[in-house]
């Protein structure tokens, strides 16, 4: 069993983040990612990154390529393409696919996981959770366009794609939008935008490269189906919380922890979206909770006999 003194989870800004103040605060780290390449959500976001201060971004992957030159990630050593698949929160011991450590801290910073609909779960023409409606949006010209969702980024994409579809289908479950008013003021106005109430999809059927999407809806008088080129789901998002069922949690999944990201038990921590929630999803509040938690544990440690 390997010992570690701050195991941390995930290789995305976050964890990334608290990798560099561990070693600017000498605590010796080491950093597990279960996908095979550093950078988390980063290398998905293709639209221009405006409130990361000093500097604008074009987008996730100039950021991402700037972090990777600081000097502490550029010595870090991650395992890439390790899991956690559990914690023993009475002996510190992460089982993962590959070993077995013993943390004296666990920092988790796993990000999270778009909702998935089932009845499209396989469905060829489902645009990709991480498709850019800016960037990205020519791609469907005068093409019939569903968006799933009825909050701010599902209005935001249907707002993004309007000039360029022929026509769009807004699916809405609910009989409200859930969006800021400045973006339901927005879709509003759209002349080639459809707003289905109460409407849920039920299965998907094939044919010549468009999709039937079969309809549910508590509306007597609304259709049964619709046909479509592409779907967009923008129906949310969950933390990726599934390894750590022992941890309290709130809403869909997400870490629940105090002013100090700490968790239950005193010894794990959470940082970014996994324990910010939807609403306050954000690189620069995922930044500033690693700092949090990694000084939080080094001025814990130095109240230690050892340190005195």
């Amino acid at each position: 069993m390997e010992h570690v003194q701050v195991l941390i989870a995930g290789g995305g800004i976050g964890g990334l983040s608290a990798a560099i103040w561990c070693r600017r605060l000498g605590l010796s780290c080491l950093l597990l990612e279960s996908k095979d390449v550093l950078g988390g959500q980063l290398s998905q976001i293709h639209n221009e990154i405006p409130d990361f201060p000093p500097r604008v971004y074009p987008n996730g992957a100039a950021l991402l390529e700037e972090l990777l030159g600081h000097p502490a990630i550029r010595q870090l050593r991650p395992r890439l393409g390790e899991t956690i698949l559990r914690i023993d929160a009475d002996t510190h011991e992460i089982h993962t696919s590959h070993r077995v450590y013993r943390a004296d801290y666990l920092i988790i910073a796993t990000g999270v996981s778009p909702n998935i609909i089932p009845a499209l779960a396989d469905c060829p023409r489902v645009l990709s959770p991480w498709f850019s409606t800016t960037s990205q949006a020519a791609t469907v010209q005068g093409q019939d366009i569903a968006v799933i969702g009825g909050g701010d980024r599902a209005l935001e994409s249907a707002s993004n794609l309007s000039p360029y579809a022929r026509h769009m289908y807004l699916l809405v479950r609910s009989d409200h939008l859930r969006a800021r008013s400045e973006w339901v003021d927005r879709v509003n106005r759209l002349p080639n935008l459809q707003i289905m109430w109460h409407t849920e999809v039920e299965r998907y059927s094939m044919g010549n490269d468009r999709i039937q999407l079969e309809l549910r809806s508590e509306k007597k008088e609304a259709p049964k189906s619709i046909t479509v080129d592409w779907v967009l789901p923008r129906i949310g998002v969950r933390g990726n919380s599934q390894a750590f069922a022992s941890l309290p949690v709130f809403d869909e999944h997400y870490l629940q922890t105090d002013q100090t990201q700490r968790s239950v038990p005193e010894w794990i921590y959470a940082i970014g979206d996994v324990a910010n929630g939807a609403a306050y999803s954000s690189i620069s509040l995922a930044v500033g909770q690693a700092m949090k938690a990694v000084k939080h544990i080094s001025l814990g440690l130095q109240q230690q006999p050892e340190y005195e």
